[in-house]
């Protein structure tokens, strides 16, 4: 979101929005030809941000990955279907 300089909440129209204006800032042909690898590295960073944010799966995908993971109070512990056996309900009466 820092290539494309969004809000967390931004949608698909800001994003796009977002993407053509940096786009002809920074696209080696738009921006006059001065800006060299350097150029053409910044434009494939806006590239590769934005086909990631227009997505949406793999805009979640991001977006679990920048959260991180849950706290462990918010985890939950699987499920046990094991049941604690005692010498009492072992014996065949």
């Amino acid at each position: 979101m820092d290539t494309i300089h969004l809000h967390l909440a931004g949608g698909r129209g800001e994003i796009k929005a977002a993407y053509r204006r940096l786009a002809r800032e920074v696209h080696p042909d738009a921006a006059g030809g001065g800006g060299g690898a350097a150029g053409d590295e910044d434009f494939i960073r806006l590239h590769a941000a934005y086909a990631t944010l227009a997505d949406p799966d793999e805009r979640a995908r991001y977006d679990r990955a920048m959260a991180g993971p849950a706290p462990a109070v918010l985890r939950r512990a699987p499920a046990s279907s094991f049941r604690r056996r005692t010498w009492e309900t072992d014996q065949c009466w």
